[in-house]
């Protein structure tokens, strides 16, 4: 089973990853793979790198995207794996990768601050224009991963429950 955890920034992918890998199941999150997901100028098509920016007309210019052949690389590795990531306009081309995409979903007030106390390696996500930007995101983000089938999963429990309802989602024929 090729299960895809997915949501915007803040949604708890990379730490439920990291707590799924902890009860003995194949977990990856789509960032730590290096060169998997990456920035793209719209315009020029060439990769470009992030730097926190306070300034929302940045993401008007760039696209986040994944590398599919890798990704299906990847895949083809493993018969039961959870991928966690989220890759812009690039995702609706590797959803039918997966048997089962599951949707985390939390409120507005917890993404921020999430983004606003994560210690991830980019740094993505502290600054306001950032936060606005991923908030403003997240309503069309779920609404056409909803319409793709998506199982939505809250994620303001503790990670215990949070991992547990994945975990039955997962063994759910």
């Amino acid at each position: 089973m090729k299960v895809l955890l997915t949501g915007v920034a803040g949604t708890g992918k990379s730490t439920l990853t990291k707590a799924l890998a902890a009860r003995g199941l194949t977990a990856i999150d789509l960032h730590d793979v290096p060169e998997l997901c990456f920035w793209q100028d719209k315009k020029t098509k060439e990769r470009v790198e992030y730097v926190p920016t306070t300034s929302r007309e940045w993401f008007d210019t760039v696209d986040r995207l994944c590398d599919i052949h890798r990704l299906k690389e990847l895949l083809n590795q493993q018969d039961d794996i959870i991928v966690a990531g989220t890759a812009g306009e690039s995702q609706k081309d590797y959803l039918p990768l997966f048997d089962k995409v599951i949707l985390l979903q939390c409120s507005s007030r917890a993404v921020i601050h999430r983004m606003q106390t994560r210690t991830n390696k980019s740094g993505y996500g502290k600054t306001k224009a950032e936060q606005d930007d991923n908030i403003e995101w997240q309503k069309g983000f779920d609404h056409d991963l909803l319409a793709h089938g998506a199982i939505p999963l809250n994620t303001e429990g503790s990670i215990d429950e949070t991992v547990d309802k994945i975990v039955e989602i997962t063994r759910a024929g």
